[in-house]
């Protein structure tokens, strides 16, 4: 539900849908155009097809526990597939989002766009930074670092970052210039 929808969006539906069903064969029962005016809120009429066939899929194998399986899942990208793991499963996963490229972008002081969450070399930088031990905190603060204050506008004077941030250090250092 959460693809290329805010968290805050999804929550009243999220809340609706866990509560009207409570299995996977409360879902496979339903109709399609009974789900789909459940999510209509949300847009992407996809959403309601992929769900069906994910719920499908899973009823049918249970949940996969390794990536790359989950991968093969309707509707199940990166993203999704490392959030799970990390924490549902409680196993190491890098998670990965625009949100998190935005972050590593500012911090390391590079530039970032759309496919940057594709490269290789920027997948091996988040899988050197997030740690063996405590990932599931770590992927969790990520998040909600992101979620509060490296948002689009960021907020540079509240973040404990902004000491070794390059995109911090430069906006921080404008305000006090400009101050003068």
């Amino acid at each position: 539900m959460l693809q290329r929808t805010k968290a805050e969006q999804v929550e009243r539906v999220y809340t609706e849908f866990v509560r009207r069903y409570r299995t996977p064969e409360d879902v496979l029962e339903d109709t399609e155009d009974h789900l789909l005016s459940l999510l209509r809120p949300l847009g992407l009429h996809w959403r309601s097809v992929t769900i069906l066939k994910l719920v499908a899929e899973l009823h049918a194998g249970g949940i996969p526990n390794n990536l790359d399986d989950l991968l093969e899942l309707p509707g199940v990208g990166p993203y999704a597939a490392a959030a799970f793991l990390s924490f549902h499963k409680g196993r190491r996963a890098v998670i990965v989002d625009s949100n998190v490229v935005r972050l590593y972008g500012r911090y390391f002081g590079f530039v970032t766009d759309p496919e940057t969450r594709r490269f290789k070399q920027f997948l091996d930088l988040a899988d050197r930074i997030t740690p063996r031990r405590d990932f599931r905190k770590f992927n969790y603060a990520l998040l909600d670092h992101t979620r509060m204050l490296c948002k689009h506008k960021p907020l540079c004077r509240s973040c404990p970052l902004n000491g070794n941030c390059c995109f911090g250090r430069n906006i921080l250092g404008e305000e006090s210039r400009e101050s003068i």
